[in-house]
Order: structure tokens, then C-alpha cells, then sequence
């Protein structure tokens, strides 16, 4: 039985690692995005200079944010993990006929309850969506922004990047429906 639970403590130990580096990441890669965002803001007059290739510079940013979808997911996968270990191990140190420990309150289980979508209370769903909400629409609005100022240099051929990024973007729009889905723990048990 030691041996069992020397494994899953070091499983556990380990997804939570790993949870904590993807938010670091994913952070990172929120900043260098917002500092994309307003450097090409900020030289919006000058970007006549760049001709056609005015279309290319939201693509960066749709990658960003197919990338965050993937954090979400690879979230809901670890929450989901840890969520498993977490169960099996106090499983595994309750005295059967003892006081039980409250599980709600402790490790994951506590700040999936505090910060999901799918469990948090209004307030934070609210803030939740605003934020996943918030940077579609500042990415949509960019790309828009971005073909408006390209369409002198491209014409009617601005119909092709436009046509690109509706795709790419409900492609994206998918990934984080599937992401934010895969965050509902009900179906498993989870908080």
C-alpha cells in the first residue's frame, strides 16, 4: 500500500507541476499578445508602409488565441488528473471509522469550486466570461480593423484573408467551446 501511494504522490506532485507551468505560460503568452496588439496600435498611421502584408499581422494573434484554447483544455485535462489523485490519496489516509476531512475546502478540489466557469459562483463566472469573451472580441475587432486598413492596398482580393480568418476564427470559437466544456467536472465527480 506505501508503495502505491509513494506513486500516486509523485503523479499528483507532478500535475501539479505541470498545471502551475501552463499558467505561467499561458500568461506569457497573453502578454507578448497584448504587446503585439499595442505595438501595431500604436504605428497604425505608418502601416500604409507595410502595403498588402497589413493582412498578415492578425494572424499572430489568432494563434495566440488557438494556443490559449489549448491551455484551457490541457487545464481541464490536469484539474481533471489531480482531481482523480487527489480523491485516491485521502481515499487511501482516512480512517475508515474516523472524522472524514472536508473535501471541498482542500487542494484543487477548493480552487476549481472558487475559479471554473462551471462552479464558481456568479461573480466569478461573470468575470470568467468577460475575460474569455473580452479577448474574442478585442481579436475579432482587430482583424477587422486590420482588412479595413489593408483593403486600399488589396481591393477585391481582400475578400481572401477576410475569408481566411471567419475560418480560422470559427475554428478557434470551436476549440474554446470544446476547452470550456472540458472544464465541466459533473460528469466525473469533480467539484
Amino acid at each position: 500500500m506505501s508503495d502505491r501511494l509513494d506513486v500516486l504522490t509523485a503523479i499528483y506532485q507532478s500535475d501539479r507541476a505541470d498545471r502551475s507551468s501552463t499558467l505561467t505560460v499561458s500568461l506569457a503568452t497573453m502578454g507578448a499578445a497584448v504587446t503585439y496588439l499595442v505595438g501595431t496600435i500604436a504605428f497604425y498611421d505608418k502601416l500604409d508602409l507595410l502595403g498588402w502584408a497589413i493582412s498578415l499581422l492578425p494572424f499572430p494573434l489568432i494563434c495566440v488565441l488557438a494556443f490559449q484554447a489549448q491551455m484551457v483544455n490541457l487545464a481541464g485535462v490536469r484539474a481533471r488528473s489531480i482531481l482523480t489523485l487527489e480523491k485516491a490519496l485521502l481515499d487511501a489516509v482516512e480512517p475508515p471509522n474516523g472524522p472524514r476531512l472536508d473535501r471541498a475546502v482542500l487542494g484543487v478540489t477548493a480552487s476549481e469550486r472558487a475559479s471554473n466557469p462551471h462552479t464558481a459562483a456568479r461573480w466569478q463566472r461573470s468575470a470568467t466570461l468577460i475575460a474569455y469573451l473580452g479577448v474574442g472580441l478585442i481579436d475579432v475587432l482587430y482583424v477587422v480593423l486590420m482588412l479595413i486598413k489593408a483593403a486600399p492596398h488589396l481591393s477585391v482580393w481582400t475578400a481572401a484573408p477576410a475569408t481566411v480568418y471567419g475560418v480560422l476564427l470559427v475554428l478557434v470559437a470551436l476549440a474554446w467551446h470544446h476547452s470550456v466544456s472540458n472544464l465541466d467536472f459533473s460528469a466525473v465527480g469533480g467539484p
